[in-house]
């Protein structure tokens, strides 16, 4: 069969079974006689098809069975030919009517059995009788061609997933209790084999900071030696090919290394983006087992300076409020304060009012990117209570302000004389 004949058939309008058929007689590949024998079977398979989308009662019923058989028959003839008229042709004069469209409900069996999203979680499909209810009235070839496509990449990309986890002394059961995005877990593994620890996972997001600190230290290093692979790109590609990953991934390997380099990597070298900043914005993209922020000091030193140095290390709501009272009064910022040194605050206030954009500013600027929207808002309920509180003029002795203090930051109390 010529090219130009071919195309004609991949693009023409009418169902391909249509096509195939008036091929098939236009050059006696069919005969008269088993246009007959479809004629004559047709029905019954319409009538089933009817009964198990709606009722084979009802004539608009009946009129859909034949699209969806006709659209059946079609996707079988077309995949199976591969567009060829003369082979599909020879399908319908050698194959019943019915086992033709039972090829296209097979293929679309098929089709829903493979993954729908690059998960490695147990995935939860609706019903079967749905989908071949929807995909049986779809007229365009090209639309199962690229589903077929989306989700036979998610196939490859879940079997890679599982494969670069165990290379990283994950379980398949450990993965799948996570639902994990597949690529997240590739793209961990590739770094940790980039920074030449390719046999451990992502601890946690201490650990995460740690890579990224890492790499900043040695891209200022001028010694070849004390750089990872990441790199050397040649090293890098080389890496991703090598027999050690099955050659079925190199090309995805080769693609997320690429994202890596060209997204990843100068997210990670620009100094105007603060560590805490940078775990914030990339450990989306990778896997870390232990992915809740740890509410430890550990991680605030090392992602935030600035923040661990006035905190001391303190995570108290009480403590934490009274450094943001400190710094929205352009006081010494403190996590405890003095009975004295509170009421002297209070009196600022009277005087000079509350500026509680200068803490809300200080906290963008500097609190772990996790703690940030927590604490806006407890910084924000404080400051509406307070205003009450504090501003009270009937309060002339202060009891009232400080006793607020008391209850929601951390005042120390003088001692009794």
């Amino acid at each position: 069969m010529s090219e130009t004949l071919q195309a004609i058939a991949l693009y023409d309008d009418r169902p391909f079974f249509e096509t195939a058929l008036r091929h098939g007689l236009r050059f006696a590949i069919i005969t008269r006689t088993k246009v007959d024998a479809i004629e004559a079977e047709a029905p019954k398979g319409l009538v089933q098809i009817a009964d198990t989308f709606g009722s084979k009662y009802l004539r608009p019923e009946i009129e859909t069975a034949r699209k969806r058989i006709v659209n059946l028959a079609s996707l079988y003839l077309l995949e199976t030919s591969q567009g060829d008229l003369d082979i599909a042709a020879k399908l319908i004069r050698d194959n019943t009517f019915l086992s033709l469209s039972r090829g296209g409900s097979g293929l679309l069996k098929a089709l829903h059995a493979l993954p729908e999203y690059a998960l490695l979680g147990r995935e939860r499909k609706a019903p079967i009788e749905e989908f071949l209810e929807v995909w049986s009235l779809k007229e365009k070839p090209q639309e199962y061609r690229n589903l077929l496509e989306h989700r036979k990449n998610n196939a490859l990309e879940i079997e890679a997933g599982l494969w670069f986890g165990r290379s990283m002394d994950l379980t398949q059961t450990e993965l799948q209790e996570e639902d994990v995005e597949a690529s997240a877990v590739v793209r961990t593994a590739i770094l940790k084999r980039l920074v030449n620890e390719g046999d451990a996972p992502i601890e946690n997001q201490i650990e995460f900071a740690m890579i990224l600190e890492a790499l900043r230290t040695q891209s200022k290093s001028k010694t070849k030696g004390k750089k990872s692979v990441i790199f050397d790109v040649d090293k890098a590609n080389a890496l991703m090919i090598s027999d050690d990953i099955p050659a079925k991934f190199h090309e995805m390997s080769l693609q997320i290394l690429d994202e890596i380099l060209k997204r990843d990597l100068p997210l990670i070298l620009d100094a105007k983006n603060s560590l805490d900043r940078l775990v914030f914005e990339l450990k989306e993209r990778y896997f870390i087992c232990a992915h809740e922020i740890e509410d430890t000091s550990d991680y605030d030193a090392l992602v935030s300076k600035e923040w661990s140095k006035l905190t001391k290390g303190k995570t108290d709501i009480d403590s934490l409020l009274t450094l943001f009272l400190c710094i929205a009064m352009d006081v010494p910022a403190k996590t405890s304060l003095p009975e004295k040194s509170a009421k002297s605050i209070v009196k600022k206030i009277r005087d000079q009012g509350l500026d509680g954009e200068k803490a809300v500013a200080w906290i963008k600027a500097t609190a772990p990117h996790e703690k940030q929207e927590g604490l806006l808002e407890d910084w924000q309920e404080f400051v509406g209570e307070a205003l009450t509180y504090l501003l009270d003029d009937w309060d002339t002795n202060y009891s009232g302000a400080l006793r607020f203090l008391q209850e929601n930051c951390h005042i120390e109390k003088a001692a009794k004389k």
